[in-house]
């Protein structure tokens, strides 16, 4: 689960733990301002009293939850982009999706994505991305974005 809340400290320490938590000691704000800000996103906040608490917990199931990475159409070349928008119009439309500024694929909707994706005709550039970002962090989604960021070390395309 990933959580972004904008709150001012004075200081602020984290601390890693066992099964994706974390402890958070947080210096110089309100109590209050944090709990609402953290039970805006739908998540639970718990204050713990001694450290290696369980301190956020969400009342979904994990399941619910999709990870997803958003990156520059940089990343691709300009005939996967073509090809994108043209599955995207066709009866594989259904886990591609034109977004306007780019593409929307939803990766968990195939079993194979990469392979799919050689079938369809895609880049062996951006056949790697998917398969990068699936194995090493375990995507769900991938939105290929005109504004979105460039990923450090990925091969990029001028088009």
């Amino acid at each position: 689960m990933k959580i972004s809340v904008n709150i001012e400290a004075g200081s602020l320490a984290a601390m890693p733990l066992n099964g994706g938590r974390i402890a958070v000691d947080i210096d110089g704000i309100e109590l209050a301002a944090l709990v609402d800000a953290v039970n805006a996103h739908g998540t639970l906040l718990r204050i713990a009293d001694r450290p290696g608490q369980i301190i956020v917990e969400t009342p979904l199931p994990s399941s619910a939850g999709l990870s997803g990475l958003c990156c520059s159409t940089a990343h691709i070349t300009g005939e996967d982009n073509v090809r994108l928008e043209q599955v995207s119009k066709s009866g594989d439309g259904q886990w591609v999706l034109d977004t306007g500024y780019g593409y929307l694929l939803r990766l968990n909707a195939r079993r194979h994505p990469a392979l799919r994706l050689k079938r369809l005709g895609l880049s062996k550039a951006c056949r790697r991305l998917v398969v990068t970002l699936t194995r090493y962090h375990h995507i769900d989604i991938l939105h290929l974005d005109a504004d979105g960021d460039l990923l450090p070390g990925v091969e990029t395309f001028d088009w």
